[in-house]
């Protein structure tokens, strides 16, 4: 995303993001909708923009560069692995699974439509969410390598599956309403983190 945008640009951003966060379905949002709502004609959004697709694409990575923005400063200024994996949980409860964008998102995943296909072709050309995860998961293995905490020999590919699938798990755990008296929201995040950790210490002790 480029680092200067213009004052309708940011406007076009800010309305497709109000109306998904309002609960509007990214299949149903029309040009019109997201115009309307930014007080923009439609011929000058086409003059930024050459899809809608393109529009909810760029819109969306604004929204997870700001909101991400806030996770890398909290990681840079917290001086353990085993701190950065609950900070990242506790984003993913504050500010992921509270994001209408960041759970549309996801349920893009399990369906099979063309939107969804011209999204993440969009996604794609544009750097999508997936930059912002890699740079967060970049930090825990720079942290954990250092430390030690994550053997130095560990191929990146199997700290990246051990730390997405306990993130993974807690936003599902998040999005499904799966917290109980038995399993609430702090011991499920305690859990998760003991067995990252767990996962990167088995490694090492198998050696």
């Amino acid at each position: 995303m480029k680092e200067k945008l213009s004052e309708k640009e940011l406007a076009l951003f800010q309305a497709v993001i109000d109306l998904i966060e309002e609960d509007a379905d990214i299949h149903s949002i029309k040009v019109s909708d997201i115009t309307n709502r930014a007080g923009i004609g439609k011929g000058t959004a086409y003059e930024y923009f050459s899809s809608k697709e393109e529009m909810v694409a760029k819109a969306i990575i604004w929204s997870g560069e700001k909101m991400f923005q806030k996770i890398m400063e909290i990681l840079r200024t917290t001086g353990s692995l085993k701190g950065q994996i609950m900070a990242v949980l506790d984003f993913i409860e504050t500010e992921m699974s509270e994001s209408r964008c960041s759970t549309q998102l996801m349920r893009l995943q399990g369906q099979e439509c063309r939107m969804k296909e011209n999204l993440y072709r969009e996604f794609t050309k544009f750097g999508g969410p997936q930059c912002q995860v890699e740079n967060v998961l970049r930090i825990l293995m720079e942290q954990g390598k250092q430390e030690g905490t994550i053997p130095v020999k560990m191929p990146e590919t199997f700290v990246t599956m051990v730390l997405m699938a306990g993130f993974m798990s807690y936003f599902v755990y998040l999005l499904e309403g799966l917290e109980t008296e038995e399993v609430p929201r702090e011991q499920t995040k305690e859990f998760l983190q003991r067995n990252i950790l767990l996962a990167f210490s088995s490694s090492e002790e198998q050696k």
